[in-house]
């Protein structure tokens, strides 16, 4: 069980931190002409996200589910005169709502690791 809740605590950090890279090429790509505004949505079970199909008996497996957080996604419903998306006070909002998410991320994960030290008895 433990392994568990460290498992989902780290796949939902991992997809904290793929948004946060999405949010900041948003941003540094505001004033590119015609570039859509990107977002990630969180895929909470990382079994059920990205697989590779192997198509042809010579291509490599790979590692199923290797990096695999959530869906790009592209916001085509605010296009300027440019042909750009990209809203600064949105984009701001999701990078503050993001690193909010992932300092709550960061609590429970360090309230669970005191958890365990206390249930083997050992207190740090």
């Amino acid at each position: 069980m433990p392994n568990q809740i460290f498992n989902a605590l780290g796949h939902r950090m991992d997809y904290l931190i793929a948004r946060q890279g999405v949010i900041a090429g948003n941003i540094a790509n505001a004033d590119t002409p015609n570039y859509l505004a990107k977002d990630l949505t969180f895929s909470p079970n990382p079994e059920n996200t990205f697989a590779m199909r192997v198509t042809n008996a010579r291509h490599l497996g790979g590692t199923p589910n290797a990096g695999a957080v959530g869906k790009l996604t592209e916001d085509s419903r605010f296009i300027q005169h440019n042909g750009n998306s990209v809203r600064q006070d949105l984009e701001a909002l999701k990078q503050n709502q993001t690193s909010l998410d992932y300092r709550l991320m960061t609590q429970l994960y360090t309230a669970q690791m005191q958890l365990q030290r206390t249930a083997i008895g050992r207190q740090q």
